[in-house]
């Protein structure tokens, strides 16, 4: 599970203001300044009958800032401040940090910093409107990616669902709610404050 949530948050790729009938995916990544929503997530294994899930929220702020808490079944904590990624387990009492610089270069994190710059790391495809929803598919470029491709799919000018499929055959699903483009969002949401008593792990110097 660690190593899903950890993947997401190398994924966090979400939305902009858009027209309703897009025909790229940059008319729909292309101008986002600022969001955040709600989130139901599921991991579908080819082992399991049942998905496993889990709930929370996003915030983000263009290009190096977001902030990704799971709610439910476990709490957990990321945040990238634009200088570090921290990532706290509350039951492991345990944080994580992580320079930021270049983690997330390669990585589907580009959809939501830089979405002028997909192409450059993606092959993208538009699929058409099925059942109301406008899909994307896209192949990374990198081999080494730990993705074998990523689907968004868009609802009028929201994004309705990101669908991750990695090497192992694993998909992993969001669908998103209450969803707010532009929204003003205080910095200091993104600046990660450490918890009294926890361990932490890694470098927190500049």
């Amino acid at each position: 599970m660690k190593y899903i949530k950890m993947c997401l948050i190398l994924t966090i790729a979400i939305t902009s203001s858009a027209p309703l009938q897009a025909k790229t995916i940059k008319d729909y990544l292309g101008h986002v300044k600022s969001m955040s929503a709600n989130f139901a997530q599921f991991v579908f294994n080819e082992s399991t009958q049942e998905p496993e899930k889990s709930n929370g929220t996003i915030a983000v702020i263009s290009p190096d800032k977001f902030r990704l808490e799971y709610n439910t079944p476990y709490k957990q904590i990321y945040v990238a401040d634009g200088v570090h990624l921290w990532s706290y387990d509350e039951d492991l009492e345990q944080v994580t940090v992580k320079k930021q610089e270049g983690l997330l270069a390669n990585s589907p994190a580009i959809v939501l910093g830089n979405p002028t710059q997909l192409d450059k790391v993606y092959v993208i495809k538009a699929q058409g409107v099925i059942k109301h929803v406008d899909w994307f598919y896209m192949t990374p470029k990198d081999p080494d990616s730990q993705f074998d491709h990523i689907r968004l799919g868009f609802a009028g000018k929201n994004l309705y669902i990101m669908e991750l499929y990695d090497s192992f055959g694993q998909r992993t699903q969001l669908k998103f709610s209450e969803l707010q483009y532009n929204p003003k969002l205080d910095t200091d949401y993104f600046v990660f404050k450490i918890p009294e008593g926890v361990d932490v792990i890694g470098d927190i110097e500049e």
